[in-house]
């Protein structure tokens, strides 16, 4: 990685994290300094809350199951009949 990228990334990050720690430890002496500071304007400001709009879901038959009986066929090989099972003890 070149130099200079690494040192730009270096630089964003470390005013990133200066500028997060000046937003959580910054403070007003009065109320008027505080209605004025840009900071906490967009921190008290009343965030948009969220609506949802979807349908109801409507719930009708789409078909009816019908069930088959389902009889397996017992297939019997003849070289099932040839083997030879364990020896008793």
């Amino acid at each position: 990685m070149k130099f200079s990228v690494r040192w730009l990334a270096w630089l964003c990050l470390s005013l990133m994290l200066w500028t997060v720690a000046a937003e959580s430890t910054h403070n007003h002496p009065s109320q008027t300094e505080s209605a004025s500071c840009s900071i906490c304007a967009l921190a008290h400001s009343a965030s948009p809350v969220s609506i949802s709009n979807s349908a109801r879901p409507i719930f009708t038959t789409v078909g009816v199951l019908q069930e088959k009986e389902v009889i397996a066929k017992a297939r019997l090989s003849v070289l099932d009949l040839g083997i030879r099972g364990p020896p008793a003890v």
